[in-house]
């Protein structure tokens, strides 16, 4: 379904928390875990995107992943088809897919998990992971070494962030660990949005880096290069917000599953990627974190509603609060809907 012009508001931006003050009160914790989650509450509440600044995952990393990632995009297609999605063949949406996958959105990209999660081979599938041989053969080695590390550090970091969102519901700190974090779910997407001449026509307003959309998970920390692009859907006016590039951060979203167990509390929020005109090809890593597959949700008691159906041009579904069952349950009714076109 295409998107409806919608205004951009070139003024509103998204909040800035700066995650400093933990590493500067290592013997206060308590009082910059309280500071950090109250912005992470009013964030969450207003705009249910923010910044994470200075936050602990090393930027040497990050830099390592955006050349293998360039590098892997630049092989020919017929290469970076031996790890092809297999949509139809199995559950998981992981593996390569290429420009004409997501019909009205121009990216490539390739989803990836730990290696030690998935069991492509006995399934009969792609592998996700060039093999060592053909890092070599590709000049992309450590390619593989650098997803995974990337995504364990990453996921540390979600589950102090989720201790960090018990806090601003006032919960205990450690509230979500049992229901949902002993074995989470997480996904790395390496995203690709190539550029096109702008010809000067109206394909800008029927054709998208990525469609509008609300993610699946608790909620998404993606990182993105210098040349821009992403935009979040305004609460408060209804109008894009251009979600600027600011060096080294991270850009955190809510997702469905976070709307479900906060009952609305915090929901989550419309965001697209706009046809990518620069001149620059973009490069983007979104980090989709989710519970634990086969743990029901449970929604939290005694928090107020707030899930609206119609937000400017934009309607969520009606019926998301009603959704009991798993993640996993609520990731294949997802696909299906993605997928089934």
């Amino acid at each position: 379904m295409i998107s409806p012009p919608t205004t951009t508001n070139e003024i509103e931006s998204i909040p800035c928390i700066d995650f400093s003050i933990l590493k500067n009160n290592a013997n206060d914790n308590i009082n910059g875990k309280e500071i950090i989650s109250k912005e992470i509450k009013k964030a969450c509440i207003e705009y249910g995107f923010f910044y994470i600044l200075n936050h602990s995952i090393e930027q040497s990393l990050i830099d390592r992943l955006m050349e293998l990632s360039k590098k892997f995009f630049s092989l020919p297609l017929d290469v970076k088809m031996k790890y092809k999605i297999n949509i139809g063949e199995s559950e998981s949406n992981l593996g390569y897919f290429s420009i004409d996958r997501h019909y009205t959105d121009y990216k490539e990209g390739t989803f990836l998990d730990l290696e030690t999660n998935i069991n492509n081979a006995s399934n009969g599938i792609s592998e996700l992971y060039p093999t060592k041989e053909e890092e070599e053969l590709y000049d992309i080695v450590g390619f593989k070494d650098t997803c995974e590390t990337f995504m364990k550090c990453l996921k540390q970091f979600s589950i102090e962030l989720m201790g960090l969102i018990a806090i601003s519901l006032n919960l205990p700190e450690d509230y979500f660990n049992d229901l949902y974090l002993q074995n989470p779910n997480f996904i790395l997407g390496l995203l690709k949005y190539m550029s096109f001449d702008d010809d000067g026509s109206d394909d800008k307003t029927t054709k998208f880096g990525n469609e509008s959309h609300c993610d699946w998970s608790l909620f998404t920390l993606l990182y993105q290069d210098d040349v821009g692009g992403l935009q979040a859907l305004s609460k408060s006016t209804g109008n894009w917000i251009n979600v600027k590039p600011i060096s080294g951060s991270f850009i955190f979203n809510i997702g469905d599953m976070l709307e479900i167990i906060t009952k609305g509390y915090y929901t989550s929020m419309f965001h697209q990627v706009i046809y990518n005109t620069s001149g620059r090809d973009r490069y983007s890593f979104p980090f989709f974190f989710n519970p634990q597959l086969d743990k029901q949700l449970i929604p939290i008691n005694n928090l107020e509603t707030t899930t609206t159906s119609k937000i400017g041009n934009f309607v969520k579904d009606p019926n998301i609060l009603n959704f009991k069952g798993t993640y996993n349950d609520y990731h294949i009714i997802q696909m299906e809907k993605s997928f089934n076109k």
